[in-house]
């Protein structure tokens, strides 16, 4: 049995095709490179117009995001092929729709299935959301936002898959049944008692808190021991290597908290825009040598942009709820 108690609670509607086509349409459009303010306008007055405009551009940014964990290049290239001739000359809504989906379906071969699954996991959080699971044996979980495991327990040991995004473990003693977090980069074994596993862009992070763990690459099979305020990187080709961390910092997001020291905004961002309902739109090379530091609210990213744009070099523009545009002052 495992009880759940929820920070926040989400919910999605699946708007109509034409709908989904649209915002396609205008996803491509916004990342190009010649993208106006008269396009950003357009968009606004478009977000605006219908309530489920908003739903399925959302739905259309995360599956923009799922296709970091792609392979194979082509199938992006192929969605782009789709959407870019529909954007110079509008086509029947129901036939790009059908062209969409087909690529839909061959992205998701095309990374082993990884959007199904994560739909079908045991437990996941979307957007902004966190979610802590107490687990059979009483051990807990608590799972960050857009993060996805499943689970399986048996009498020879306690196993848990992480798909995606981040996890906080604190586990229960129980000396003859292993626990162990398994990624798509390795494993992480607990020696102890409580650690975060992390997994973002086909790189998983290992970190304790207290005890230890041992993390375990699969290319090349490497493992390390790690103790209290040691962290590793897992990921193929890359032999782990140990490092030293502020647990309390690395673990300030199960506060809704982001602790940053000298962080690149760039990685600020990324990192905001998991907690972020909308789009925030910014040039990475664009915001090269600006960094942050200090404490920000994952829970208000309203608030957090404000100070970022009182602290920092940079124009932060809301053109709607649904699409901030982060600039370097001029």
């Amino acid at each position: 049995m495992v009880r759940m108690y929820s920070a926040m609670q989400s919910a999605t509607t699946s708007p109509y095709a034409d709908i989904i086509v649209q915002a396609a349409e205008w996803h491509t459009q916004l990342q190009a490179d010649d993208v106006s303010d008269l396009d950003r306008d357009g968009f606004a007055q478009w977000m605006a117009a219908d309530a489920r405009h908003a739903t399925a551009y959302m739905q259309m940014q995360k599956l923009w995001a799922q296709f970091d964990e792609v392979q194979e290049a082509p199938a992006k290239h192929a969605l782009q092929a789709v959407l870019k001739p529909a954007r110079r000359k509008r086509v029947k809504a129901a036939t790009t729709a059908f062209c969409l989906l087909g690529v839909m379906l061959l992205v998701a071969m095309g990374a082993h299935t990884l959007p199904v699954r994560v739909l079908l996991a045991d437990y996941h959080t979307g957007i902004g959301e966190q979610r802590t699971l107490e687990l059979a044996d009483h051990s807990r979980v608590t799972l960050d936002t857009h993060t996805a495991v499943n689970i399986h327990f048996n009498a020879g040991q306690r196993h848990i898959e992480l798909l995606q995004g981040n996890i906080l473990l604190q586990v229960a003693k129980d000396k003859q049944r292993p626990f162990i977090v398994e990624t798509a980069e390795g494993t992480a074994r607990a020696l102890g008692t409580e650690f975060t596993v992390r997994r973002q862009r086909k790189v998983t992070q290992v970190m304790v808190i207290e005890s230890r763990v041992e993390a375990c690459s699969v290319q090349p099979r490497t493992c390390v021991t790690l103790s209290p305020s040691e962290s590793t990187h897992l990921q193929p080709g890359m032999t782990p290597r140990t490092t030293l961390v502020d647990p309390q910092a690395e673990a300030a997001w199960t506060h809704f908290k982001l602790v940053a020291d000298h962080m690149p905004l760039p990685q600020l961002l990324n990192e905001l825009q998991r907690y972020y309902a909308g789009h925030l739109s910014f040039n990475e090379s664009a915001l090269e040598g600006i960094y942050v530091s200090g404490v920000f609210a994952l829970d208000n990213t309203t608030q957090t942009l404000g100070m970022l744009a009182r602290t920092t070099p940079v124009t932060i523009t809301p053109y709607t709820p649904w699409l901030t545009v982060v600039q370097p002052e001029k």
